[in-house]
């Protein structure tokens, strides 16, 4: 149960980095609110509607130490390598793909050697965090998430 509430700290704490380092950045060329609100609904379900009562006929079993350690290991790599890329980008960040005022290419940091860093921790941090909290019910909510950024 500790590899839970690690993993719930560890996605509050990025969000409210990535959400403090948003300020300053450069403006989008046009909005996309439905996606950061799709992106965001879908975090918070993919933690909080597993411990629904309703949801008791899905098994959440908790995990090994073992299990729970590696899980939680991937997840702060992926965390880690998102954060790392984030700063290289620095104001030409957006939470959604989009064209900036002023857009630079970013060939530096981790972006010098992954194609998509960013995308790439995230998508690790979701592995991770799919491997302590919940399996499959979990996965398919974050996968409900990245519909609304496609």
């Amino acid at each position: 149960m500790a590899f839970i509430w690690f993993i719930y700290a560890a996605w509050v704490m990025l969000i409210i980095f990535l959400t403090v380092q948003a300020i300053g950045v450069k403006r989008d060329t046009e909005p996309h609110l439905l996606q950061s609100f799709g992106l965001m609904f879908a975090i918070i379900a993919a933690f909080l509607l597993p411990r629904l009562p309703i949801f008791d006929f899905v098994n959440f079993a908790p995990v090994g130490t073992v299990l729970g350690g590696i899980g939680a290991a991937i997840t702060v790599a992926g965390m880690a390598l998102l954060v790392w890329a984030r700063q290289a980008l620095g104001r030409n960040w957006s939470q959604t793909v989009s064209a900036k005022q002023e857009h630079e290419l970013v060939r530096s940091g981790p972006y010098s050697r992954l194609r998509h860093p960013m995308y790439t921790g995230g998508l690790l941090a979701c592995i991770g965090s799919v491997i302590v909290v919940g399996g499959p019910f979990v996965f398919l909510l974050i996968l409900l998430g990245a519909i609304f950024v496609w």
